[in-house]
């Protein structure tokens, strides 16, 4: 949801979003999940192996499409699958060789980097999503929003600008309430 919201806000505000690597597997790595849950994270860090690929081949620039793509199939179709990885990776016009990567252990090291990175403007005792403003030398990381539907339009603004408000205040830490619904995703 917050993927959605941020292209939506930031087209509006013109702001470029460089996509990164958060890997849930890899922040768990050293707690119990069930074989379901294991199974599910161990495609989804195949996918970000594969953005890794894409990222060292083609640069930032393709991220987003396979982003999207990949989003897509996992969240929309409800096709967590290494197929559907591939799937993304020809949908967002890109050589179908690379999604071989899921299975390369080496792009690890740069998904952890990239983690690295993220939780040194957040801290460690956050979870996803996780967005970082770069404007000049001023850097400041946040966790969240998370939000169900995505906000589109003139609330998609709001949010936007109160979120960048609230993250331009050194002291801000947090702001939550309880879910009252489940995911709802464009068509629901």
């Amino acid at each position: 949801m917050t993927s959605r919201w941020a292209v939506e806000a930031a087209g509006q505000r013109d702001v470029p979003i460089r996509w990164r690597a958060y890997s849930l597997a890899v922040k768990n790595e050293d707690v119990e999940v069930p074989e379901q849950r294991r199974r599910r994270n161990g495609i989804a860090q195949g996918a970000l192996r594969v953005a890794e690929a894409v990222r060292a081949e083609h640069g930032d620039e393709p991220i987003g499409r396979l982003y999207t793509e990949t989003g897509n199939r996992f969240h929309l179709r409800g096709d967590v699958s290494q197929e559907a990885v591939a799937a993304a990776v020809e949908a967002a016009g890109l050589d179908p060789a690379l999604a071989s990567a899921a299975d390369e252990e080496r792009w690890d090291a740069e998904i952890r980097a990239s983690m690295a990175d993220a939780t040194a403007h957040v801290g460690k005792e956050v979870g996803v999503p996780i967005l970082v403003f770069r404007d000049g030398d001023r850097v400041a990381g946040i966790s969240g929003p998370v939000m169900s539907p995505a906000p589109t339009g003139a609330d998609a603004l709001t949010v936007w600008d109160s979120v960048v408000a609230l993250v331009d205040v050194a002291g801000f830490f947090e702001v939550k309430r309880s879910r009252t619904t489940g995911p709802q995703f464009a068509g629901d």
